[in-house]
């Protein structure tokens, strides 16, 4: 037996286990809601993503002058 991810009811049978998009084993009953809540952090996690400091921008020289004679 085991224990759905998302609620924790024991599934007794491969009947009602289910896997999610993560991979993770889920009850059928659960299937839906947590697939929706998978999709609703992917999406926040998208939003708060700041742009990497471009490395090759415009000081990218700064430090060449100490090996220019």
């Amino acid at each position: 037996m085991s224990a759905c991810t998302n609620c924790g009811n024991q599934m007794s049978c491969g009947c009602q286990r289910r896997t999610a998009s993560d991979g993770s084993s889920v009850c059928s009953s659960c299937l839906a809601a947590y697939e929706v809540k998978l999709k609703n952090n992917v999406e926040k996690k998208q939003e708060t993503v700041q742009p990497q400091n471009n490395t090759w921008g415009k000081d990218r020289y700064r430090n060449l002058n100490k090996f220019v004679k």
